[in-house]
């Protein structure tokens, strides 16, 4: 008990300074649907989000981030049961001295509503780097979906701020080819706008993917304009 009351009062010291150069923030979102990588996560249906973060100046972070979602479904009845999408995520980035930024990092997915005997939980790792508005991403996963097969994401994105608003761009390619996927992968992208407007942050973009996304995912990946009303605290 002793050695349990020191090593708390230890941490705690430990802590101190990294809450004093720290930032937590929180923020709440409606969407009109949840589109995930070119795929609507809700059956084309709104959604409500939130989550908290976690910001140090030494470049560490880390946050919760919730959602609802609704994936398959036959006739009235959810064919896995999930309807909560609850993501544990962390990260460290900085820049590099020429100006290129940098990040790696690492996301939880779970799911933890699923019907018994159900588990699609599963752990994705990323890197980035940027420079000005351009961003190029990876993501890798050797558990898709809790299936032990590998899956990469390629993103590249950009964004321009002009007048109040700003204007965002990207396009992504899935390489699902070790999942057994028919098509092997496919190709999403998406244009935005957003701004800030009565103390409400508000985006309208479009989304879709091509024909390999829809041959995948059938009407959940088709073209659509999603809008998103957030605020951050």
């Amino acid at each position: 008990m002793h050695k349990l009351i020191r090593s708390s009062l230890a941490a705690g010291l430990l802590a101190a300074p990294m809450l004093a150069n720290a930032e937590i923030s929180a923020n709440v979102a409606l969407t009109s649907d949840y589109v995930w990588r070119g795929v609507s996560q809700t059956l084309e249906d709104p959604a409500i989000q939130g989550g908290f973060d976690y910001a140090h100046d030494s470049g560490f972070a880390a946050g919760v981030w919730a959602s609802n979602v609704d994936f398959y479904e036959t006739g009235d009845i959810d064919d896995d049961g999930a309807d909560m999408e609850l993501d544990l995520y962390a990260s460290y980035g900085g820049e590099f001295g020429n100006g290129i930024g940098y990040s790696v990092g690492l996301i939880y997915y779970m799911y933890p509503e699923t019907d018994p005997g159900v588990d699609i939980d599963w752990l994705e790792f990323n890197a980035g780097l940027s420079y000005g508005p351009v961003s190029f991403a990876i993501n890798y996963t050797s558990d898709f979906i809790n299936s032990g097969d590998d899956a990469i994401y390629y993103s590249l994105g950009g964004e321009h701020e002009i007048n109040g608003f700003t204007l965002a761009a990207a396009v992504g390619y899935y390489d699902l080819s070790d999942t057994g996927a028919d098509p092997d992968g496919y190709i999403d992208w998406k244009l935005g706008v957003s701004t800030s407007f009565v103390g409400l942050d508000w985006d309208l973009s479009y989304t879709d993917t091509n024909g390999d996304g829809e041959d995948l995912f059938g009407d959940l990946a088709d073209g659509r304009a999603v809008l998103t009303v957030s605020k951050s605290f």
